[in-house]
């Protein structure tokens, strides 16, 4: 994407072809198992649905005397380790053997895993206000349905006949889900949501934003060749490892103090650690932001897109730092650091998934990307949803009024998804036009 090709490079091998529809025509439910992204991107489009609803019902209506899980824990439990790890298995059992050279698996075999996950947080989100033992017990299902999914990562890798480093580290770290899952699971049957809630912010340090960082130094030019070449230059050899190693340690970091007794990450060393860390991840970013947005390649509207999202992720790392300067007051510091959590859960990872996985799925549906006037409307609708959730962390006076909109404008973007994408992965592929 970035730069073109040597001229002496060799031509890619032909694709296989598609595989025979002999389904009937129209969604059909048995199609979603003819490929792994149309069950992994179909069961993820329920679970984010249902997750948004059940969070923009919950500051709409609140649910009086709620003895079962408070909403903001199941709402961080729902974003982080709901729909994301979902879309994770769609892609990699999608993207993953042609990365690592293997025999792709059979999508039946994903089945019992995904709908594991699927029934366990629908148990989780349905019950969660009033009975946090159901919840618990739906977190559970999701634990064993993930387990299940690894080990069949486990299986793909063992087919592989060419190595993939971003393969092994984006699998291993998404084979901490199950112990997140299990210790959440725990910590509703105890009665320690403040714990569950700790534990969904250690995954999106520790195991989502680490995740998308890895992926998108695999596919995107800014993360993987940091000169910006001209695209008649040659292309860099090798990929920049150096630059997501540092968003990739301040993330982690977080991960860390995420779980730390107040006590400690309170220690003014640790502070001090962690403003400089995630000032100069801010400083990276920003400085790889300035050189890509003149590229010719950022031309279009994808790149675009994308890089956008990782310049929220900069800004995150900013606010990130802001939050630790000595005299900042306490008000002040709980805002930056939920503006932070969400310029990156929904800034960085937001957009970027949405933009990705929404080219994936259009691609293997067959439609083409020009004629896809919904993704401008979908990326402004997260766009829009993403500053008013920024200004009910930042104006708290106005949170009454903001933060029900951006749990609206999220809920809304979560069913518009799945009614466009849930739909296509249910349909037959687009046959291409004049015998392409």
């Amino acid at each position: 994407m970035a730069a073109a090709s040597p001229p002496d490079a060799p031509a890619a091998p032909p694709a296989p072809p598609a595989p025979v529809d002999r389904l009937p025509p129209g969604w059909a439910a048995r199609r979603l198992l003819t490929q792994p992204h149309r069950l992994g991107f179909a069961a993820a489009a329920l679970v984010w649905a249902a997750g948004a609803l059940a969070w923009a019902l919950a500051l709409l209506h609140p649910v009086p005397a709620v003895v079962g899980v408070p909403a903001v824990t199941l709402h961080a439990l729902a974003f982080v380790l709901g729909p994301m790890p979902l879309f994770f298995a769609g892609f990699l059992f999608t993207s993953a053997p042609k990365w690592l050279r293997a025999p792709a698996l059979p999508t039946i075999h994903l089945l019992p895993g995904v709908l594991a996950c699927v029934l366990g947080w629908l148990l989780a989100l349905g019950t969660g206000p009033w009975r946090a033992d159901a919840a618990a017990l739906g977190l559970a299902l999701c634990a064993a349905g993930w387990a299940l999914i690894v080990r069949l990562l486990v299986r793909l890798r063992r087919g592989a006949t060419r190595r993939s480093r971003h393969f092994d580290a984006i699998a291993g770290v998404t084979a901490a889900l199950v112990p997140v899952l299990a210790a959440a699971s725990l910590a509703l049957a105890t009665g320690d949501a403040d714990l569950a809630r700790r534990l969904a912010r250690a995954a999106l340090w520790g195991v989502v934003l680490p995740v998308f960082l890895l992926a998108s130094h695999r596919l995107l030019p800014f993360l993987s060749h940091a000169d910006a070449p001209q695209p008649d230059a040659p292309e860099p050899a090798g990929d920049a490892l150096w630059v997501p190693a540092l968003p990739l340690a301040a993330s982690l970091a977080m991960a860390a103090l995420s779980l730390a007794p107040a006590t400690l990450a309170a220690q003014p060393a640790l502070l001090l650690l962690r403003g400089g860390l995630h000032a100069a991840a801010a400083l990276l970013t920003g400085w790889l932001v300035w050189r890509w947005a003149r590229h010719p390649s950022m031309r279009t509207p994808l790149l675009r897109r994308l890089l956008r999202a990782f310049a929220w992720s900069g800004l995150g790392w900013l606010a990130l730092a802001a939050a630790v300067l000595p005299g900042v007051p306490a008000a002040w510091r709980a805002g930056l650091d939920a503006a932070a959590l969400h310029l990156l859960a929904m800034g960085f990872a937001g957009t970027t998934l949405l933009a990705m996985v929404s080219r994936l799925s259009l691609t293997l549906a067959g439609r083409p990307l020009a004629q896809d006037r919904a993704a401008a409307w979908l990326d402004g609708l997260l766009q829009a949803a993403l500053l008013a959730r920024l200004l009910a962390a930042l104006w708290p006076a106005a949170a009454a009024l903001a933060l029900p909109l951006a749990a609206s404008g999220w809920a809304l973007l979560a069913l518009a998804w799945l009614w466009q994408h849930g739909g296509l992965a249910g349909r037959p592929r687009t046959p291409p036009r004049g015998g392409a």
